[in-house]
């Protein structure tokens, strides 16, 4: 994801929620008004489908798999990547009005903004067992004797996970799509990105054939503009 969010929301269900007002408010008189073809409306439409259809399964613990994990993330880079393009190439004032701006979910700057400082804070990472087939729980908070930053407003957890078959991956393994790990990682460099999230508490649900092997999984805290801090420690355990 752009580490621009000054008008697109972060969470994925309110991304979500602005292109379908932005769907639902592109007639045909207004997109031939702002210049915007029928075959962009339509990727933008078939992209937002996608994204919508993956995140009902990647939240449903009975449906969700690494891979459904894996290309929900895909889907909505490619959704993201596509609302920033109509940002940038279609809505402009004029000739959109300032009705036009607030209908499509955009709000006005604040002309005396409160800076949000770069995270300096480093998160911890614990695991435990919740129950049910290769299921594991993620929690999250600050490093022992440390302050806990602002999650609920300005900061969050970028979460990262991998996993590594016993005696490491093999190239074949490593190159797959779930990128195996040959070796156990030092920090979250080199993990994949599982997701960004104010909750102390996430579960994660594993593939079958996972079982057995190690997860490793590390954090760090992100605020608004998608500015990192320094990643906590490496958590591990034996998926179930």
């Amino acid at each position: 994801m752009s580490t621009k969010t000054d008008w697109l929301p972060r969470p994925r269900a309110e991304v979500l929620a602005m292109c379908q007002k932005w769907i639902a408010y592109l007639i045909e008189t207004l997109r031939l008004a702002w210049g915007i073809p029928a075959t962009e409306f339509t990727e933008l439409v078939n992209l937002y489908n996608a994204a919508e259809t993956l995140l009902v399964k990647a939240q449903d613990e009975a449906e969700r798999t690494h891979v459904i994990t894996v290309e929900c993330q895909a889907a909505f880079k490619a959704l993201i990547a596509k609302m920033r393009f109509f940002r940038a190439r279609y809505f402009k004032i004029p000739p959109l009005t300032e009705g036009d701006w607030a209908a499509l979910g955009f709000r006005q700057k604040d002309p005396h903004p409160t800076p949000t400082p770069a995270p300096d804070g480093v998160p911890a990472v614990t695991l435990s067992y919740p129950g049910g087939p290769h299921a594991m729980t993620i929690h999250l908070g600050p490093m022992p004797g440390t302050q806990e930053l602002a999650v609920e407003s300005d900061y969050g957890y970028a979460i990262y996970v991998g996993i590594m078959p016993p005696g490491g991956a093999t190239l074949e393994q490593a190159a797959s799509d779930k990128h195996y790990l040959m070796k156990p990682p030092l920090d979250g460099k080199g993990l994949l990105h599982y997701r960004f999230t104010r909750r102390r508490k996430e579960k994660l649900v594993f593939d079958a054939s996972d079982a057995g092997m190690t997860v490793y999984i590390c954090s760090r805290y992100e605020n608004q503009k998608g500015e990192t801090g320094q990643w906590g420690p490496v958590a591990s355990a034996t998926i179930p």
